[in-house]
Order: structure tokens, then C-alpha cells, then sequence
């Protein structure tokens, strides 16, 4: 199952039957869907489709891919690193560079973006996808996630300012179900996956 945020809108592409499920009908049905909510948010919709492997393989040709990594690192006190960054509250991500393992993608962002030294990774993080406008091409954003933790304390965070990040904060639990409210459906997706570890 892919699942794939369009702005505020969710697009799932997935190959088991569900109840209210759109069949899958070409290509074209999935790029108006794309477009629509590009336009609007929109409920959810899951599209069912048989061979999700060739489907997915069809859809992603539409798009300049970006990859993408990053981390969600937490502290001691289980305490979790967050940004804030063009008006909402994120997770330090950032692009993969030519021939860079992701998990050094990740551990290289999270240290750039909020001057964190060397977290370690502990753990793998769901995938997640979104898709955004630049310039006349859409972009497909696959981002690799990977839970993180320093051992030690660390208070002294440096926001990357030219990366228009204005704040980079350890949150506690109530510190991040308010920052939910303020962040993007992908980050969302991390944060559950994160549940035990932050609650």
C-alpha cells in the first residue's frame, strides 16, 4: 500500500478490497485525482488496484522523483526533536545527495538542520510520499525515515536559518499532540508509527 499526501489531501494506492474503494482505472483516473486535490483538499480516497506493483511503477512516471531523508530523534528523557520550518512544525529532512546512503542522508540532515551531534540510527521509519508543483513539473517526494536517539542531553540547538528553519525544540508528549495540529499528514504518519516511544 502506498500512501501518498497531496498538500492536505491523502491519495492511497493499495491492492487490498476495502469498502468504499475506487477501482483502479488507468493511469489518467489517478492523475485527475492528483490535480483535483492540488487544486482543494479533499477526504481521503483509496484506490484499489490489482497489480499495485505495475500501477505504482506506471504512476511514479508522471512525476520528477526526489528522494529524500531524515530522522526523528529522541533524547533521554524521550523527549523528541522537532522543527519548525515555513510555518509548521516538521522533523530535520533533507535531500539525498549523489551516492549517499540514505541513513547517512539522514544522520547528515538531522545534524545540519538543528546542530544535534551524532545521534544514532535505532530504527527503521515508515516511508512516506507526497507531491507538490515546482516550477512546470510535479515532484514525487519519497522521504526515508529513521528513528534516532543521542545519548547524552544536548540543549544547545542551532536552527539551519537558511533553510528558513526558525526553531528547532526538544517536545514533550503534550508538546507534540499540539504540534500535530500544525504539521503536514506525512509527518503524521512518523509520529504514529513513533507512538510507544513518545507517549
Amino acid at each position: 500500500m502506498y500512501k501518498v499526501f497531496i498538500k492536505d489531501s491523502l491519495l492511497i494506492i493499495g491492492d487490498q478490497s476495502r469498502e468504499k474503494a475506487i477501482d483502479y482505472l488507468g493511469e489518467a483516473q489517478l492523475m485527475n485525482l492528483v490535480r483535483t486535490r492540488l487544486e482543494s483538499p479533499a477526504e481521503p480516497v483509496y484506490v484499489f488496484a490489482r497489480n499495485l506493483k505495475e500501477v505504482w511503477a506506471s504512476f511514479k512516471k508522471n512525476f520528477k522523483i526526489i528522494e529524500a531523508a531524515g530522522g526523528a530523534v529522541l533524547n533521554p528523557d524521550q523527549d523528541l526533536l522537532m522543527i519548525y520550518r515555513l510555518g509548521k512544525w516538521d522533523l530535520p529532512k533533507g535531500k539525498i545527495e549523489f551516492g549517499e546512503p540514505k541513513e547517512l542522508a539522514a544522520l547528515r540532515e538531522v545534524e545540519e538542520e538543528t546542530g544535534v551531534p551524532r545521534p544514532e540510527i535505532t530504527g527503521i521509519l515508515p516511508t512516506t510520499y507526497h507531491i507538490y508543483p515546482l516550477d512546470d513539473r510535479l515532484i514525487l517526494k519519497r522521504t526515508y525515515w529513521f528513528a534516532m536517539r543521542i545519548a547524552k542531553g544536548f540543549d544547545f540547538l542551532v536552527p539551519q536559518l537558511e533553510e528558513d528553519i526558525l526553531d528547532a525544540s526538544w517536545c514533550d508528549p503534550q508538546q507534540i499532540l499540539e504540534n500535530r495540529k500544525n504539521t503536514y499528514g506525512n509527518i503524521g504518519l512518523v509520529l504514529d508509527a513513533l507512538q510507544e516511544d513518545i507517549s
